[in-house]
């Protein structure tokens, strides 16, 4: 199982939370992207980021875009962030998404189902993960 229940916890996928200064509004958070970070928020919200990182990040992971993102982002991301991650399937809790492993027994299952209230459930499913195929056209993206 995996957690991601604050900006922190996004890190590791990609998305680096940098300041909420940034912002005139005191709304958006300025956030850096690695190459994992820019290919997650770009699937969740189908756009192409061409902005350019403020930070350059590590040697091995460098930064590549940045993105102002507002705090009700945190659990969209996190959905698509966990799903890339091999997460056979993501819950929505009160405040938290959490990544089912394919490591997770049926056991550790059932007891966080009786732990969390569930608000929703994904899954990939079909040959297109998350985008589905026009029956006329026959286009996926």
């Amino acid at each position: 199982m995996k957690t991601v229940s604050s900006w922190d916890h996004l890190r590791p996928y990609g998305i680096d939370l940098l300041t909420g200064e940034a912002c005139a509004l005191g709304y958006r958070l300025l956030c850096d992207l690695t190459l994992q970070g820019q290919n997650t928020v770009e699937r969740c919200f189908s756009v192409a980021i061409q902005s350019e990182n403020w930070n350059s990040g590590s040697d091995a992971n460098p930064h590549v875009a940045s993105i102002m993102l507002t705090h009700e982002m945190l659990l969209p991301l996190a959905v698509f962030a966990l799903l890339d991650s091999g997460c056979r399937e993501v819950w929505i809790t009160d405040g938290a998404a959490i990544g089912i492993e394919s490591t997770d027994t049926a056991d550790q299952v059932k007891r966080l189902k009786q732990l969390h209230k569930l608000h929703r459930r994904f899954e990939y499913h079909g040959p297109f993960e998350d985008r589905n195929q026009h029956q006329m056209s026959g286009r996926v993206r």
